[in-house]
């Protein structure tokens, strides 16, 4: 029994490492920065076809920052995920859902309705994303 178990294991051990090499093939890193009326965001990506990670920061006006990380999926032009940071370098971690639009060379960044399940935030499923007078506009740098 206990070698069928060890066996099982390890097989699930060596697949999902062939499955995490699959998915690194096809992997682009991309720096993009926003800027808008003083505030600077910069966003470090890595994009698959089906997910993103990576590192957000947002600076206001040099006075204070927010910084933290990505991480999401990816539906056709869609990138939905988590951003999880830090307010102004404080030890607190704060969660919120982000959502961005994949248009030529930029990210959109989309506002929703929240609500909040478990302590954690979410858009509301039965509201669209609005992509309209984005917050960001993000440009990809070279």
């Amino acid at each position: 029994m206990k070698k069928a178990l060890l066996l099982f294991l390890g097989m699930i051990f060596i697949l999902s490492g062939c499955s995490n090499s699959e998915s690194g093939r096809n992997e682009t890193k991309t720096l993009y920065q926003a800027i808008n009326k003083g505030d600077t965001a910069t966003f470090k990506i890595k994009l698959t076809n089906k997910e993103f990670y990576g590192q957000y920061e947002i600076n206001y006006h040099g006075a204070f920052k927010d910084s933290g990380d990505v991480m999401g999926i990816v539906k056709g032009d869609t990138l939905r995920g988590t951003y999880r940071f830090q307010h102004y370098g404080i030890e607190k971690w704060h969660t919120t859902p982000i959502a961005l639009l994949k248009k030529d060379e930029r990210l959109i960044m989309g506002e929703g309705a929240l609500e909040i399940y478990m302590n954690m935030p979410y858009f509301k499923k039965n509201i669209p994303i609005n992509y309209k007078n984005p917050k960001f506009v993000f440009e990809k740098m070279h």
